[in-house]
């Protein structure tokens, strides 16, 4: 086995939650459009496929995370103290942007919600290319790490 692989289980369990997050995909996806057959639009037509597809994705990567199927065994011991307190500290600062975002802009109909589809759109596509990037630059560094 090479040292950057996941082992059989780490792969069965990635393909589980893989095929799991798809069908939940799927079926929210069609609950979606279901509802706006009855009249129920929450968010306009862009806005809602990206918002389920985040939520969706998000829940992937958390659950291969929490599961122990993200990165394959590592050799080393390290202690990941200053790694998790500098994320929960970003964590704090994004959820407490986002709770401001929120709280500034008042939501009285549908229109106004419809008019933040444009905004959510680009949010989603920044937050995307910036967390390709950062994965680009981590596994730049974690090959060199193997060569060396």
């Amino acid at each position: 086995m090479s040292k950057k692989g996941l082992d059989e289980m780490q792969l069965q369990r990635k393909n589980k939650v893989g095929n799991q997050s798809f069908l939940i995909l799927m079926y929210l996806l069609m609950l979606d459009a279901g509802l706006y057959g009855f009249g129920f639009r929450w968010v306009s037509y862009p806005a809602n496929i990206m918002i389920i597809l985040n939520i969706c994705s998000a829940v992937y990567v958390v659950r291969l995370i929490k599961g122990n199927a993200y990165v394959g065994p590592s050799y080393e011991k390290e202690k990941p103290i200053l790694r998790v307190v500098i994320n929960s500290v970003v964590a704090i600062l994004f959820a407490t942007a986002i709770i401001l975002f929120l709280k500034n802009t008042r939501f009285n109909n549908v229109n106004q919600i419809d008019s933040m589809a444009a905004p959510i759109l680009f949010i989603t596509s920044i937050t995307a290319i910036i967390i390709v990037t950062l994965t680009g630059i981590i596994r730049k560094i974690q090959n060199k790490d193997d060569k060396e």
